[in-house]
């Protein structure tokens, strides 16, 4: 079978959908002809730097030359041409309301191949994202939505993405959840917690909502004089500034920037807690992570966070404000027969999401969709 998956981005580029897409596509690559087609850039800047084209771990890479950028939105002419060329037996299109996503569908019919739609839960809210892009979001899911229909099947992260996507309008017989998944080799109960050690790992940008934590930390250090809070992640504007309200209102929060496989997990090893402040996520990958290594979490908001790290299961939830953030963090550093029941239920939690459960889940998709 030919597969080509479509994508904003793929490595060397890094994120939750990046780790999907690379996962699947080299998988599948085993037993198929895979290609990823995505784009020539970086997040930020990078713009024409990367191969044109070349092999990644069995997956044939093409970029395209981005005709229109936008945040992590592009627009590219070359797209069809690409597809055309390759003649694929089914497309697998990631990220709900790229252009891609409509180029795609235009010429399904055209050239008979299948077609899966990865939204990826991209439903977040104003403040994550602005008042343009929201409006953006608002238009599509609108005017456009009826582009949903053209695919052969659409998957959910979670059960709230499948809610959200029949709210939309897509039928229920066409949707079918996925997950993300772990390595299994992660999973380790067996971790000595620095008990007064926070972390937060993930993109350091407004959709995140840091500000959040780092208003909880100036009541967290109130209450537990020697926590501390460590923060990891690629910089999309405000490493700086967190930096200087810690400097400012003297609190022990020390930022990493990028770190590495190995010693991300060893920040996850040594954490008493994962703080993850994000009002919406669409699945929230560094959960799943931390809690494989017996990581309990403090969650807010409302999307894919709640399947993530389940609340009273997993994690504690708090409302997103920040007295109410910081009673959460303190709940789970003091409270140690708490944090000891919640630790064993994260692990057991990561054991039912690792790749090896996940993977049969997309080869059965596909062989459904190869079938029709």
């Amino acid at each position: 079978m030919k597969i080509i998956h479509i994508a904003p981005f793929y490595a060397p580029v890094i994120g939750g959908m990046e780790e999907v897409v690379k996962r699947v596509a080299e998988h599948l690559a085993r037993d198929n002809e895979v290609y990823v087609v995505t784009y020539n850039r970086l997040r930020k800047g990078g713009r024409g730097k990367l191969p044109r084209e070349e092999e990644i771990n069995g997956v044939k890479v093409i970029r395209l030359k981005p005709t229109l950028i936008w945040s992590h939105g592009t627009y590219s002419e070359e797209l069809p041409q690409a597809i055309k060329r390759l003649r694929p037996d089914v497309v697998h299109v990631h990220a709900w309301r790229h252009p891609h996503v409509f180029q795609t569908a235009k010429l399904k019919d055209k050239l008979g191949f299948r077609a899966i739609l990865h939204p990826h839960a991209p439903y977040h809210t104003m403040k994550q994202v602005g008042i343009v892009t929201w409006t953006y979001y608002k238009f599509i899911d609108t005017f456009l939505k009826n582009v949903l229909t053209k695919y052969d099947k659409i998957i959910a992260l979670t059960p709230h993405e499948e809610k959200t996507l029949t709210e939309i309008g897509v039928g229920e017989g066409k949707i079918v959840v996925i997950p993300h998944g772990i390595d299994e080799g992660i999973i380790d109960q067996n971790n000595i917690k620095d008990e007064a050690t926070l972390l937060y790992v993930g993109r350091i940008s407004k959709a995140k909502n840091l500000d959040l934590l780092i208003k909880a930390m100036k009541h967290i250090n109130k209450q537990v004089k020697d926590a501390r809070l460590i923060v990891a992640g690629p910089d999309e504007g405000l490493a700086q500034d967190i930096v200087r309200q810690a400097r400012k209102n003297s609190l022990k929060i020390e930022y990493l920037g990028v770190v590495g496989e190995e010693a991300k997990h060893e920040l996850y090893r040594k954490a008493a807690v994962l703080t993850h402040p994000a009002i919406y996520e669409p699945f929230g990958i560094t959960l799943l992570e931390a809690q494989a290594h017996g990581t309990p979490c403090v969650i807010t908001g409302r999307g894919g966070q709640i399947y993530a790290a389940p609340p009273g299961r997993t994690s504690l939830y708090a409302e997103p404000d920040p007295v109410k953030y910081a009673e959460g963090v303190v709940e789970l550093i003091t409270n140690k027969d708490l944090h000891r029941t919640l630790s064993n239920n994260a692990v057991e939690w990561a054991r039912q999401h690792t790749w090896s459960r996940i993977m049969p889940m997309y080869k059965k998709l596909y062989q459904e969709i190869a079938q029709r």
